[in-house]
């Protein structure tokens, strides 16, 4: 897989301002030949266009302009591991005794995001003062 090596944005004809990256200058001459604006730079080369962003912020490109820096923010976000496409699945593990007494097996019961979020914050609010002091 090529890595992303060019990040900056484009100024479409209508104005409009596109997050752009590249894995290599032939797509910024493509870009151009549409009519964009484009403003792109090097980068170190990453796998992903957040960690372009990333790249972007960390470089200070454009400077401290606050427009500039929260249009890359907005690209600069982690994969969430929490989206709806993301599998949720709860356990119901019986004790070994119970498998041996009664043949209890492991049920799985599949959960939506809301309802997994529900849970989690359930659990962290009843074990909130459980806290690891490093000791």
């Amino acid at each position: 897989m090529k890595q992303i090596q060019y990040a900056g944005y484009s100024i479409l004809k209508d104005g409009t301002w596109k997050f752009r990256t590249a894995t290599d200058e032939k797509r910024i001459y493509q870009l151009e030949a549409f009519g964009e604006s484009v403003y792109m730079i090097g980068i170190r080369p990453v796998a992903s266009k957040g960690a372009a962003a990333k790249e972007l912020l960390a470089m200070d490109y454009m400077g401290k302009n606050p427009e500039c820096v929260a249009f890359f923010a907005k690209h600069a976000k982690d994969e969430n591991p929490f989206k709806k496409t993301t599998r949720v699945v709860k356990l119901k593990v019986p004790s070994v005794a119970m498998q041996k007494l009664t043949g209890a097996q492991i049920e799985t019961e599949e959960l939506s995001t809301a309802e997994a979020r529900r849970i989690r914050t359930e659990w962290n609010r009843r074990h909130a003062h459980l806290s690891y002091d490093g000791e």
